[in-house]
């Protein structure tokens, strides 16, 4: 059985989903995990470009505003779940960009806030070069 949580979460991915649609984009996964990270939505664009999306939801006034909750430690997590889906879907030199969508449902309202490029890869990807970081070698 889902928590509320999780079921308030796969509402804004739903919302999130028909949205893309609605711009004209091919959905391919939802909630796509590997190695502790997630892909709440994965589409390509018109022109083919992937898309991975980070879904953010307010319910309430006492949590702020979703789209500050994607944070570093969240974006090399998802740089790293996006790093496996192209690898294995085609390769890593395919063009894409890291999106994040956030939600608000306070009040009964049903907006989204959509950010295309709302981080860049070379901003989270770590220096592996460095010991002792949490993912040198």
């Amino acid at each position: 059985m889902l928590t509320l949580k999780s079921k308030r979460g796969r509402k804004a991915e739903t919302y999130t989903c028909a949205y893309l649609l609605r711009k004209g984009c091919q959905l391919f996964a939802r909630n796509y995990r590997y190695a502790g990270g997630e892909l709440d939505i994965v589409a390509k664009d018109k022109s083919g470009k992937w898309l991975f999306v980070e879904v953010k939801s307010i319910w309430e006034n006492s949590f702020g505003l979703p789209d500050t909750r994607v944070n570093k430690e969240k974006q090399r997590k998802i740089w790293r779940t996006a790093l496996h889906f192209l690898h294995n879907n085609g390769g890593l030199e395919q063009d894409s960009r890291f999106d994040v969508a956030a939600m608000d449902f306070r009040e009964g309202k049903k907006a989204i806030r959509y950010y295309e490029n709302a981080f860049i890869a070379s901003q989270v990807i770590p220096d592996l070069r460095i010991k002792g970081t949490r993912y040198a070698n």
